[in-house]
């Protein structure tokens, strides 16, 4: 990665015009280079402050650069300003909402070119950069089919590089496609994904990840022990959390666990590298909340959500948020499941305030669903009036919401269940029962990752968590950006960004927005089916109150 140049833009302008009011032919080869190293960086500059016309047209004089004195070392600046131009993570609050994939792709093409003309390292490196920046992009922005051939061609630049920069951008593309591919749909005996002719190789390790053929946690441990650098370290930590939306998946919190431990351990040993190394540390201990409550284990929420607020707070980033927010739902449903509303109420509070903060869909999300946990735990603890209030919210909440549809039949089975605390008529003919089944609220409809992160996504309109996924961006949260954002049981397989996902980093894609719902059934019918009028041909709701029961067992057995 090319550190960021502190000059600000008005002096890197000033610098720039008055090396170019020579001549070119009259310039020495030191102006020359200062005046291509200003271009960098003032391109860089203009990029992180989202102006990227401004940006394009300094890349464009960079590049016109080439027909002049030093054009050997204008190649390799100009291939350091287009890999610059591509940075998704190290502008993660550019990317919240909205990204445009297209640009940065078109951006890696380029260097491609110049790598084509000149397969050196020299422009190799900047390259790998950009591939792998190029697949957390697709991530984000749903264009999850690209990522494997981009990965596909790290791979290929590596076997012509084997470099510790080229291997350590080899890592993070790995990364990425844990967040936004680790859980797509395939086959119970495995949830690794080939990495075709690498797959197989025998790497002696012992890991208990490096059996699986293909595996790329344990392709990243080889990486790693070949070239034990700082940046390779970062990029192993981020393949070890991406993989924890497949452990999450599973329910396997101590796989989780382990790999938290990893990382930190990683951390510890590269003190120099530790930011971009813990960087990585809020989409596993989300996850481990998200397990932690699909295990019915209400200690191990309240720690790892608590652990993943704590990250938040140091980082500070949308892709770290989107993870935040995956983790205080998780913590927020454990809560209200368990009756203890005081606390489910602290935690609803938290995510209001993120949703406050950040502009991504995914935050009202977790919200709402939040929200209709909320309303469920009143109507079950009989507080009426805080039943309406929040009754009431949510109705207000779901205009113009996403997840509009789902929250109003979510709202329409709730009163029907309990007709005497909203003032309705019983149509149910007596058979609504004093426990409202109908747990799920706004629920996802898909069966893909939210992206964080969504490092959700946050990972963008095109659904980013962390980090995106999720994804994250996430950064890379929905995508958790969205990554990613997470799921919140075993048959919802959202993630997050994100980043989640959501998306993530975190990295969070969002909810299902577009999925065809069917109308919500009469009173009498809804008294009838329960759960099933809020999600037709879903089984998450009925998925739901299995957890909830299995955790009020628990919870009674303790």
């Amino acid at each position: 990665m090319v550190a960021s140049d502190t000059r600000s833009v008005d002096e890197l302008e000033r610098r720039v015009e008055a090396i170019a009011a020579t001549e070119p032919a009259e310039r020495s080869p030191d102006d020359h280079a200062r005046l291509t190293d200003a271009l960098v960086a003032l391109a860089d500059a203009y990029g992180e402050r989202g102006a990227f016309d401004a940006e394009a047209e300094t890349i464009a004089r960079l590049d016109r650069l080439r027909g002049h004195g030093g054009a050997n070392d204008t190649a390799v600046h100009l291939a350091n300003a287009l890999a610059n131009a591509t940075s998704v993570r190290d502008r993660d609050d550019l990317y919240e909402t909205a990204i445009d994939p297209g640009r940065i792709e078109a951006y890696r093409d380029r260097i491609q070119t110049l790598y084509d003309r000149r397969p050196e390292p020299a422009i190799a490196a900047p390259l790998a950069r950009a591939t792998a920046e190029t697949i957390h992009a697709n991530g984000k922005g749903d264009r999850r089919d690209r990522i494997e051939p981009l990965v596909d061609r790290l791979e290929t630049l590596y076997d012509a590089h084997p470099e510790p920069d080229v291997a350590a951008a080899l890592l993070r593309a790995y990364a990425h496609a844990e967040l936004y591919l680790g859980e797509e749909p395939e086959s119970e005996e495995t949830a690794d994904v080939p990495l075709g002719r690498n797959a197989g190789a025998d790497t002696g390790d012992d890991h208990p990840d490096s059996a699986v053929e293909g595996d790329r946690v344990a392709r990243a441990e080889e990486l790693f022990r070949t070239h034990p650098d700082g940046d390779v370290a970062a990029g192993l930590a981020g393949v070890l959390a991406g993989r924890t939306n497949a452990d999450a998946k599973r329910t396997d919190v101590e796989a989780i666990e382990d790999r938290i431990g990893r990382i930190e351990a990683l951390a510890d040993r590269y003190p120099a590298r530790e930011e971009s190394i813990t960087r990585w540390l809020p989409v596993a201990t989300a996850n481990a909340a998200r397990a932690g409550f699909e295990a019915a284990d209400i200690s191990r929420v309240e720690h790892w959500a608590s652990e993943t607020a704590a990250h938040h707070e140091r980082l500070s980033t949308p892709s770290s948020a989107t993870w935040a927010a995956v983790a205080a739902f998780f913590s927020a449903r454990a809560s209200f499941f368990d009756g203890d509303i005081d606390a489910g109420e602290t935690k609803l509070e938290r995510l209001e305030a993120l949703e406050d903060r950040y502009e991504n869909p995914v935050f009202a999300h977790w919200l709402g669903r939040a929200m209709f946990d909320a309303a469920r735990s009143y109507v079950e603890n009989d507080r009426s009036e805080r039943a309406r209030e929040m009754v009431d919210e949510l109705s207000e909440f779901a205009v113009g919401h996403q997840d509009r549809e789902e929250i109003e039949a979510g709202l329409e089975a709730l009163r029907s269940h309990a007709p005497h605390l909203f003032d309705e008529p019983d149509d149910s003919g007596g058979e609504a029962t004093d426990s409202v089944e109908v747990t799920a609220g706004p629920v996802a409809t898909d069966d893909g990752p939210d992206e964080t992160p969504s490092e959700t996504r946050p990972d963008g309109v095109s659904r980013e968590p962390d980090e995106t996924s999720a994804t994250p961006d996430a950064d890379e949260a929905t995508a958790a950006d969205r990554g990613g954002s997470t799921g919140d049981s075993a048959d919802d397989d959202s993630t997050d960004a994100p980043g989640c996902g959501n998306c993530g980093d975190d990295g969070c894609g969002n909810c299902g927005t577009g999925d065809e719902l069917k109308e919500p059934a009469s009173g009498p019918v809804l008294a009838a089916v329960g759960a099933a009028v809020v999600l037709v041909g879903v089984s998450v709701a009925y998925t739901l109150y299995r957890a909830q029961r299995a955790l009020r067992r628990s919870v009674g057995s303790q």
